[in-house]
């Protein structure tokens, strides 16, 4: 067994890095902690197969929970040690010397004992160690005394100014400018440059630029005041630059950056998406007060970017903004999408194979479940002969669907759900996250979707149950419950609706607004007993209603399972419900569900 203290020379320390960068391609899904704790503690020549059995035999048993995220994990065929950070690597002596110096220099209250400890936890890094040990300080009589004597003085902004290891000299001109203090060690002087002075640098940047920013704007104003020069803008009437303004494409109204920046942030922040954004063009409407109220111009979408980025953290604002417009786009076009859980970005789940590649045939993995079904719709063949009659007839009140177009909506359905992989890449470069398209979770090989069927059940009536009380948005398709308040509900894409009977109540839409709800006066408490309408503030019973949304999941899980009428199988899963309450079936779900388990289809061989 190696010590932790004892530390490595350079030709251990080179074979340790290469064994833990094995461990890391081995096992994605463990934190680099456990592979150095295991490559510490079996010695020799074959403590890298000694440690890789051992985590396969008994992996909860080392790893504790020392899990990796989805977004930590390394999915690149060949890690090499430089692709590894150096807060997970085995460290250097010499660098393991020198940033025990630092922080005991910096730390003096501290025993030698607390900072060894601490660096042994945080794998002697600088960086991960020196705010534990400031936490620790923080709790010391020292320095508690000396904030209660400092406490007139003057406080800095940032804890970075007043870095340890920061040392402020004078320039030319006067100006204070940030050095930093030589350690004696190049790979921790490194790790002070990118972790202390380059981000000081990079705020007193963005601080410059603010003040040289508004400098400007405010000198341009005051140019153009004096060269009578300035335009009022049609919204807020304030007089504002040439460079600060936009042109509506219908009537040319002037709208300066400030009211462009407040429109998109209620668009998309608040309530106003609907009424701000004109969803056939993508673009923004005009914000003019005219005379008619309402002006069918546009903001152009140039204009819209300019005057976000000239606003705070503009580069999100824009993308954010795009990335809403790209997903209006898609659901007016009701292309089917598959998501990234992770993150916005979706991709359009169309068919990729076309019908001349696949083929079609019997399932025969489950040849008696098969029969079964075929034995019964023959059965019902009489039915198929009595509704192709009523097909035929003159007069078809009901237009039923023809067979023909029931079975090709049931076998492309059919494609869809065989041929699409589980397993989904996100394309977005700030993301990339692997998951899976039927459980929405992070991709781990292997991967298994199916839970037990006790667990899976009662995950499916608790969605039912919540499902119940939950709302959609028809127009976005956002979900949302109702806690309080009346029953007037209005999304964040503009669109109002009732959440008693799900009717869109919204001007667009040709609603009542509040008419739609009873008007008359009610001595007592209870449904209204002159009109039909619904309540403003009553709704359904809320309690009734999620126990049968919880029974109707029940019976139809079972009857997917196959376990209607089995004792045993009910017995092994539980029973949440007494009763089963009636089922609605349709046409097409019944010719889906005997497609689905009659048959199934492949790619064809080329």
């Amino acid at each position: 067994m190696t010590s932790v203290g004892e530390g490595l020379d350079e030709h251990r320390l080179h074979e340790f890095n290469n064994e833990l960068a094995v461990l890391i391609k081995i096992f994605p899904d463990v934190l680099p902690d456990v592979f150095r704790e295991m490559l510490l503690r079996f010695d020799g020549d074959s403590r890298l197969e000694v440690v890789a059995n051992q985590l396969l035999k008994k992996e909860d048993e080392w790893v504790k929970g020392r899990w990796r995220t989805a977004i930590e994990r390394t999915e690149a065929d060949d890690i090499d040690v430089s692709q590894i950070p150096g807060a997970d690597l085995f460290r250097r002596n010499s660098y393991r010397w020198a940033v025990k110096a630092a922080l005991l220099q910096e730390f003096k209250t501290l025993s030698k004992s607390t900072a060894k400890a601490v660096l042994a936890e945080q794998n002697h890094s600088y960086t991960l160690a020196r705010p534990v040990l400031k936490k620790i300080a923080s709790k010391h009589w020292r320095s508690s005394l000396s904030k209660f004597f400092s406490r007139w003085a003057r406080r800095s902004e940032d804890d970075t100014e007043k870095h340890a290891m920061i040392r402020w000299t004078k320039s030319i001109d006067g100006s204070s400018v940030p050095t930093l203090k030589t350690t004696g060690h190049t790979e921790l002087d490194e790790e002070l440059q990118r972790t202390v002075l380059t981000p000081l640098f990079a705020q007193y940047k963005a601080q410059q630029e603010a003040k040289d920013w508004d400098l400007a704007i405010q000198t341009n104003l005051e140019e153009a005041e004096n060269a009578d020069a300035l335009f009022e803008c049609g919204c807020c009437f304030s007089a504002t630059t040439f460079e600060r303004i936009a042109t509506c494409t219908a009537s040319v109204h002037i709208i300066c950056y400030s009211c462009i920046s407040n429109s998109v942030n209620e668009a998309l922040f608040g309530q106003g998406w609907g009424r701000n954004v004109h969803h056939d063009r993508g673009l923004l409407r005009c914000m003019a007060l005219t005379a008619n109220e309402n002006c069918e111009g546009c903001i152009p979408h140039n204009g819209t970017t300019r005057a976000i980025y000239q606003s705070r953290k503009g580069a999100r604002l824009v993308a954010r903004f795009e990335s809403r417009l790209a997903e209006e786009a898609l659901i007016m076009a009701q292309v089917p999408l598959v998501r990234c859980p992770v993150c916005s970005y979706a991709e359009a789940r169309d068919l990729y194979f076309p019908t001349r590649t696949l083929q079609y045939h019997i399932n025969m993995r489950h040849p008696i479940r098969t029969l079964t079904y075929t034995v019964v719709v023959l059965m019902c063949f009489p039915f198929l002969l009595l509704y192709l009659l009523l097909r035929w007839l003159p007069s078809n009140p009901t237009r039923l669907p023809s067979v023909a177009s029931l079975l090709q909506t049931a076998f492309v359905q059919l494609a869809n759900t065989k041929q699409f992989p589980a397993r989904f890449q996100c394309r977005s470069p700030i993301c990339s996250t692997l998951s899976c398209t039927n459980c929405s979770k992070p991709w781990r090989d292997p991967h298994t979707c199916f839970e037990s069927e006790v667990v899976e059940l009662r995950t499916t009536i608790e969605a039912a149950r919540t499902a119940a009380l939950k709302r959609t948005c028809p127009k976005c398709g956002l979900g949302f419950i109702k806690d309080s308040g009346c029953n007037k509900l209005t999304c964040v894409c503009g669109y109002v609706m009732c959440y008693v009977c799900r009717q869109g109540l919204g001007p667009m839409e040709g609603g009542e607004g509040y008419q739609h709800f009873c008007q008359h006066f009610r001595y007592e408490a209870g449904r209204c007993r002159e009109c039909e309408k619904c309540d403003l503030y009553r709704s359904e019973d809320d309690d009734a209603l999620v126990k049968a949304a919880g029974l109707q999941a029940e019976k139809e899980w079972r009857e997917k399972q196959g376990l209607v009428g089995g004792k045993a199988n009910l017995k092994k899963v539980g029973a949440v419900g007494r009763e089963e309450g009636p089922q609605e079936w349709t046409l097409q779900s019944v010719v889906d569900w005997w497609v689905q388990n009659i048959f199934t289809c492949s790619l064809r061989p080329q």
